[in-house]
């Protein structure tokens, strides 16, 4: 890999190094166990509603049978619209993350910023986009990461993240928040079992993800394709996950009013929705370049609108996956969203309800009239469609009873559960194995502490394998 490295990175090592703070790590590759130090990774989650930064400080962990290092705080911040709403004026489309470069630079020391890798990557939302319009947008927001002052790596640091990807990561982090895979107390280590680890759930505006480590490996027969191999700590895991595109939930609104409106209406723009009352309306509705006239339905009713959001479910490629059984299954983004807004779960903490939940605030949103709907809530008129959407995607697609177990969650241990913090893991491991091999000494690339010897994640484009690499002396 070829790697773009700034002049003042030198100079910064060589110049002043020896006055840095020893409160920070510098790149060095070097594993400090005995005076743990932070660092820092920058992650921006182009998502098709949105662009989110993740800013992690991270710390080297003295517990041995821990990760090497650990996310001890992290910065979110959102800005609206995403990337792809730009599409045509890829040059506005980088503006939009100047506020989250903005925020970073803020967070991290100045002398840290060239110690500090950063990468963007772009969802569902620039993967629907026609023609060359998203390579345009990722172009000229390469720019922008570029002359950012954070380290960035050619061609990797702006791309389009695979929806695999997305579920494979997102599962990591959601189990290295739970402790699933490792654990804290130093007397009393375990190794990352299936049994111990939970099933992720992601609903993002234009695709779900659904990732799991199955007890069952017949899934993998069932399912050819759906499988990723993973070493982590010297265990092997086998992964299911997949993406389904066309079933996040913005992009699922579109495709039930399509199916719900006849062709003569489309031609002009107009849909129908049974999910809305009669006299209800939204005006330019705008999804995937498109602008669109929404209009409620005389038959507006739970079970109108329920029957429109299964037919759609039912035609999609979403397919029931038995080996979930038994899975402690966590759902987050708009999963959580939709039910913080229905009430089901009360705050960013999240909470456990059963799949019969989704289905009764369904019912309840389905009965408001349209002044209830204009309390000028963008979610609210969406609620009886949403609600309804999400309750057939897991009863009617994946096939869970009304009494599943579900746990909601938007953070756990105060970070946001997404696919961010996972690939971190990979970015700052990338990072270290540069520096150490740009900078280190011959002593520290002999030396037993150096991060060969820790977990790293390499992640390899080419045949989407995520590895996870220890020194055999670990073993």
């Amino acid at each position: 890999m070829t790697f773009h490295f700034h002049l003042l990175a030198w100079l910064f090592h060589f110049g002043f190094a020896n006055k840095a703070d020893p409160y920070y790590c510098y790149g060095d590759g070097v594993l400090h166990k005995g005076s743990p130090c932070r660092f820092f990774s920058v992650v921006i989650d182009a998502g098709s509603t949105g662009s989110r930064l993740h800013l992690y400080r991270y710390v080297h962990n003295s517990n041995p049978n821990g990760l090497p290092f650990l996310v001890e705080e992290e910065v979110f911040q959102e800005v609206k619209p995403g990337l792809s709403s730009f599409a045509g004026n890829p040059s506005a489309a980088s503006k939009s993350i100047e506020p989250l470069l903005l925020r970073a630079r803020k967070e991290v020391p100045h002398f840290m910023w060239e110690k500090t890798p950063v990468t963007l990557k772009a969802t569902a939302g620039l993967r629907l986009l026609p023609g060359d319009l998203a390579d345009e947008i990722l172009e000229d927001v390469e720019k922008t990461i570029f002359s950012s002052g954070f380290f960035a790596t050619a061609p990797d640091a702006v791309s389009v993240m695979s929806g695999s990807d997305e579920g494979v990561y997102s599962w990591f982090t959601l189990n290295l928040l739970l402790d699933t895979l490792y654990s804290k107390n130093p007397t009393s280590p375990h190794k990352p079992t299936a049994s111990l680890s939970a099933a992720a759930l992601d609903l993002g505006g234009g695709s779900t993800q659904i990732t799991f480590w199955p007890e069952d490996v017949a899934v993998f027969e069932e399912f050819p394709g759906y499988e990723r191999d993973i070493d982590f700590f010297g265990a092997h895991i086998r992964l299911f996950t997949h993406s389904f595109l066309g079933n996040g939930l913005v992009a699922a609104r579109l495709n039930v009013l399509l199916w719900s409106t006849n062709e003569a209406l489309k031609k002009q723009q107009q849909l129908m929705s049974p999910c809305m009352p009669a006299d209800f309306q939204i005006a330019d509705w705008e999804y995937a370049l498109k602008f669109w006239s929404v209009n409620g339905t005389r038959d507006y009713s739970h079970l109108e609108c329920y029957e429109a959001v299964r037919d759609f479910v039912r035609s999609s490629k979403i397919m029931p996956i038995k080996q979930l059984s038994g899975k402690q299954i966590y759902l987050f983004s708009y999963f959580f969203d939709r039910a913080l807004n229905s009430g089901l779960v009360k705050s960013n903490a999240g909470g456990k309800i059963t799949l019969r939940d989704f289905r009764a605030a369904a019912e309840k949103a389905c009965s408001r009239t349209s002044e209830e709907l204009n309390d000028g809530s963008h979610w609210m008129p969406w609620q009886c469609l949403d609600l309804s959407y999400i309750y057939s995607l897991l009863h009617d697609g994946y096939m869970f009873s009304e009494e599943q177990p579900l746990v909601l969650a938007k953070k756990i241990k105060g970070m946001e559960v997404s696919w961010g913090q996972g690939l971190s893991y990979a970015l700052i491991n990338e990072f270290n194995e540069y520096e150490r091999a740009t900078f280190g000494s011959e002593e520290d690339k002999d030396n037993s502490t150096v991060v060969d010897q820790i977990m790293g994640y390499i992640y390899s484009g080419t045949n989407h394998v995520l590895l996870a690499v220890m020194n055999p002396k670990d073993s």
